[in-house]
């Protein structure tokens, strides 16, 4: 059978959104480790296919996939765990039969690749990494119970509002996504961030975004671009022409990047910045203009950068703001560059969208619930392109960040799943 080991991750995917509220989130807890394996296979072995990495496995005897294998292991037994529980309760409960067959597969599959790797060191690689996790978790959700202060959620445009703003953001939108020039794609980003505060000055509250004040450096940076571009002009056809200096990328690169890091709106300041489908244009403005235009700028800054994404990630986290954390993470899958960036970030931004609404609004309602399900699913399918990302960038600030995803996952999930239709006080913002 000619699996891989993202194929089996989307399996165990399934097999957890379509469980109850009590088990999704042991379920979903598991896939972080699962991916961690899956990326860490991907670059260091060039290669995620099971065979393949038992006969290296097999040939090397390195501790490396002694390591992988464990987090293999824990990632399919905690799924397990959670339907066995759930058959305990229920026993004929066919979310948890599902989820229990899916296990089983995926332990058929990796048979032969933790065997390769060493059994006992792979499971006490799991073991130890589990209760690490238990132990981290346990400090980290009783210093939750004492108090969390939470930003301003972000939402989706506010067209009830304001029609015209909202008509103002889509052209500018438009304008950011097929615009031919930087000049018409920097200002199609300025229009619409002006138009989402406009549109959305309800859901802002009493604090105005301090977004459109930072896109007032998208004017000195198209100025100094075209001043280096002369005769060559600043088309997006031949924007990998223009001739930046090392030193001018390195200048340019800085501002236009945190221009981006402020259209997703991370925490801290996530309440001066709103975040929620500014965060898609940004990501647009990375891939056509930052991108080709100043490419060993971005490399160079990446060292401040990816700390700038670990902390928004671990503060969306720890304060329980789930779409804060997702648009961190997919900030991050952005500035590592890596091949596999621009889907991991803009389905990050789209789980961010489906779920700041819910814990805003609908969270408690079972016509959301299915929204924020999808969303937690569509993160998950994305965590093994995210951490393959990252890693290809700073190894270290990709393990925090699977760290706190992983945190992520385990307070925003009851909040979306709860079975009484009631969210719990962890998705409820503060007040």
């Amino acid at each position: 059978m000619n699996v891989t080991l993202p194929g089996l991750h989307a399996l165990l995917v399934f097999g957890a959104s379509v469980q109850e509220a009590r088990r999704a989130r042991a379920a979903f807890l598991g896939l972080v480790p699962f991916a961690l394996a899956i990326a860490s296979y991907a670059v260091t072995s060039g290669s995620v296919h099971p065979r393949f990495l038992a006969h290296a496995a097999h040939a090397s005897g390195s501790a490396f996939y002694a390591v992988n294998a464990g987090l293999l292991l824990l990632g399919v037994s905690l799924p397990a765990t959670a339907a066995l529980r759930g058959l305990r309760e229920r026993h004929r409960s066919l979310q948890a039969l599902a989820l229990l067959a899916v296990c089983g597969i995926v332990l058929w599959c990796c048979g032969a690749l933790v065997g390769a790797s060493a059994v006992g060191r792979s499971v006490l690689t799991a073991a130890a990494i589990g209760l690490a996790g238990m132990l981290c978790g346990a400090g980290i959700q009783r210093l939750a119970r004492s108090g969390r202060v939470a930003g301003r959620p972000f939402g989706w445009p506010g067209v009830p509002e304001s029609p015209r703003a909202a008509v103002a953001f889509g052209l500018g939108a438009l304008a950011v996504i097929l615009g031919p020039h930087v000049a018409l794609v920097l200002a199609g980003l300025a229009v619409a961030v002006v138009a989402d505060l406009l549109a959305g000055r309800e859901r802002v509250g009493s604090r105005p975004s301090w977004l459109p004040v930072v896109t007032v450096a998208l004017l000195p940076i198209w100025w100094l671009m075209r001043t280096i571009a002369g005769p060559v002009g600043l088309s997006l056809a031949t924007l990998g022409d223009v001739p930046f200096s090392p030193r001018a990328e390195i200048l340019l690169a800085l501002p236009l990047a945190l221009v981006v890091w402020s259209c997703f709106g991370l925490w801290p300041t996530h309440r001066f910045f709103p975040g929620g489908p500014l965060a898609w244009l940004g990501a647009v403005v990375w891939h056509r203009v930052a991108l080709p235009a100043l490419p060993a700028g971005l490399e160079h800054w990446l060292p401040v950068l990816m700390p700038l994404g670990v902390i928004g990630l671990w503060g969306g986290a720890l304060t329980g703001q789930s779409a804060v954390a997702l648009n961190a993470m997919g900030f991050l899958a952005l500035v590592s560059g890596a091949p596999a960036w621009a889907v991991a970030a803009l389905l990050l931004a789209a789980a961010a969208l489906a779920l700041a609404p819910a814990g805003r609004v609908a969270g408690g309602t079972p016509g959301w619930r299915p929204i924020t399900r999808l969303g937690w699913a569509v993160t998950a399918l994305a965590l093994p392109a995210v951490l393959e990302a990252g890693f290809r960038g700073q190894v270290t600030y990709t393990l925090a960040a699977a760290a706190g995803i992983a945190l992520a996952l385990w307070r925003g999930l009851p909040g979306a799943f709860d079975d009484d239709g009631t969210a719990s006080p962890a998705a409820r913002p503060a007040t």
